[in-house]
């Protein structure tokens, strides 16, 4: 420790960030050591448990939501987890949406912990026009590609369950499947 500043080699490596944050090694690593399958940036481990799985034999629609999990696609029908291999996307998307997840997930946690962070992740949640949001909306469209795709966007239970769509303010509708509201402009679930 030189003139009072702590290096990472200074610090345990329990400390370090590049210890603590797998998924700066996951992006960085160089083509010969990349996993030969395509969505290895969405799988779980240990494996999702087989009841959290998506089960419903005809996949009709899917949502892009965080959920402090490796995949972040999940069975609009059932809410089960969807292994991605069932909408069978190439290894760029994979990487997209695991890069998002990431980024959502940060913030989500940053809420989460109800700390000095809470109301600046909250309002990065909660902004429409936020990166997070633009990033995860544009991979929707990408996914409406192959299959009907939602974005599940983040409100805040104290504040209640908005009746309007947080992108163009219209009435949201209720979708049959676990009573969730809906945009069918914007594919945005709530």
């Amino acid at each position: 420790m030189a003139g009072g500043t702590v290096s990472n080699r200074d610090l345990p490596t329990t400390y370090r960030p590049e210890t603590r944050w797998p998924l700066k090694n996951r992006f960085a690593m160089t083509s010969s050591a990349i996993p030969t399958d395509p969505y290895w940036m969405l799988r779980r481990s240990p494996p999702t448990p087989e009841g959290e799985l998506c089960r419903c034999d005809s996949l009709e629609a899917i949502m892009l939501r965080d959920s402090l999990g490796d995949n972040p696609l999940y069975c609009v029908a059932c809410n089960g987890e969807v292994a991605p291999e069932r909408i069978g996307f190439d290894a760029q998307l994979a990487e997209d949406i695991a890069f998002w997840r990431s980024v959502h997930a940060s913030l989500y946690h940053l809420w989460l912990d109800s700390g000095e962070y809470e109301e600046w992740a909250k309002q990065r949640l909660s902004d429409p026009k936020g990166q997070v949001h633009v990033r995860g909306r544009n991979l929707v469209a990408k996914l409406n590609d192959r299959i009907t795709a939602y974005y599940w966007w983040f409100h805040d239970a104290d504040d209640g369950v908005p009746d309007q769509c947080p992108i163009c303010h219209c009435a949201l509708s209720e979708r049959g499947d676990l009573n969730f509201q809906r945009c069918e402009t914007c594919f945005v679930l709530i």
